[in-house]
């Protein structure tokens, strides 16, 4: 009985945690939608319209479309329409706002868009992109994603939406091609450090979107055993994207390659802490005495030596003459003593 209770419970928790199933393929009437696009309910878009007609931007809608496409015949039902392909072999070259041609005036029933996705690392300190250069390793850095795919988490634009509904992934991984998953704050042991989770499946509704822990991440911590964790060398950020589908439609469209558009990859290298540099005075002499010749200095780099503790040496001690009154002073009381001492 006791086994019965516990499952209905799991079955209850798991229906509440999980995310809804394609939750972000019906879209409102007119809302974005991407090339690529797979399984997309736009029955709710298309109102009853059965052919939709796309027109090149600033082109009179009076006259016949550049493109049309009919989904259904009049007066009859199709399926067609609750799972829409938007394959890049037929909507590549044709983004813009597709219209109802059915009625007039002609409503919208989406907005195509060309899907776009980057990913830069972002130098805090000075507000750049530094991809593919090589930095300090305190640099504080970030990985920054660009995106126009951010509309598809809009409740108004996609109104089965929630909030699990990201379809964001990144990785970041160390010169060995070795995943990262966490990031240290500071060496183990050390006060304040944490080991916090990294970003790798950022919920992107606007762009650009920035790693919020990203300049928190000591490249210097240190594990239990005292190894730097993240020693220096080239890391990787690598961004995907995968709304409805849309890695499998660009694979399988010849021509339309995936970079900076359901992927996108940037490195940055770090140095090693950088050494003392002391800065040597050059001397240079000259032959005529009213010239003076200045030669930069050399820098010289410098390791730390430690110096041996020195064994204090004994110092020879040395007395101080007493004021001559305290002598004379001193010679009568003896001769005193003695005359008295004769006298008994």
């Amino acid at each position: 009985m006791q086994g019965k209770y516990f499952l209905i419970v799991f079955c209850v928790i798991f229906l509440l945690v999980a995310p809804a199933a394609a939750s972000l393929n019906k879209i409102a009437p007119g809302s974005p939608v991407f090339i690529g696009e797979t399984d997309v309910d736009i029955s709710s878009a298309l109102n009853g319209c059965h052919t939709i007609a796309w027109w090149p931007s600033g082109m009179s809608r009076t006259g016949s479309p550049a493109k049309n496409m009919t989904l259904y015949e009049a007066n009859s039902v199709s399926d067609k329409i609750y799972h829409f392909n938007i394959s890049p072999g037929v909507f590549s070259g044709y983004s813009g706002t597709w219209y109802c041609e059915d009625t007039s005036p002609h409503f919208a029933v989406f907005d195509l868009r060309d899907p776009q996705v980057s990913i830069k690392v972002w130098d805090l300190d000075h507000d750049q992109d530094v991809s593919g250069q090589t930095i300090p390793r305190a640099t504080n850095i970030t990985y920054r994603i660009d995106t126009n795919l951010y509309p598809a988490l809009y409740y108004p634009n996609r109104p089965n939406s929630n909030p699990t509904d990201g379809f964001f992934t990144v990785k970041l991984t160390d010169h060995l091609n070795r995943n990262i998953a966490n990031i240290y704050t500071g060496s183990y042991g050390a006060a304040n450090t944490q080991i916090l989770r990294f970003d790798s499946e950022p919920y992107v509704s606007s762009s650009p979107y920035l790693w919020k822990a990203g300049n928190t991440w000591d490249r210097a911590a240190r594990n239990t055993q005292g190894d730097v964790v993240y020693p220096p060398g080239t890391y990787t950020f690598t961004v995907s994207q995968n709304l409805n589908n849309m890695q499998q439609s660009f694979a399988a469209g010849a021509g339309n390659g995936a970079d900076g558009v359901t992927t996108s990859t940037a490195t940055v290298t770090f140095l090693a802490s950088d050494p003392m540099v002391v800065s040597t005075p050059v001397t240079v002499a000259s032959t005529s005495p009213d010239v003076t010749i200045s030669v930069p200095a050399t820098p010289v780099l410098t390791t730390s030596t430690a110096i041996p503790t020195s064994t204090p040496v004994a110092k020879k001690t040395t007395y101080t003459p007493l004021p001559g009154w305290i002598a004379l002073l001193g010679l009568g009381i003896c001769g005193f003593l003695t005359i008295v001492r004769r006298n008994k």
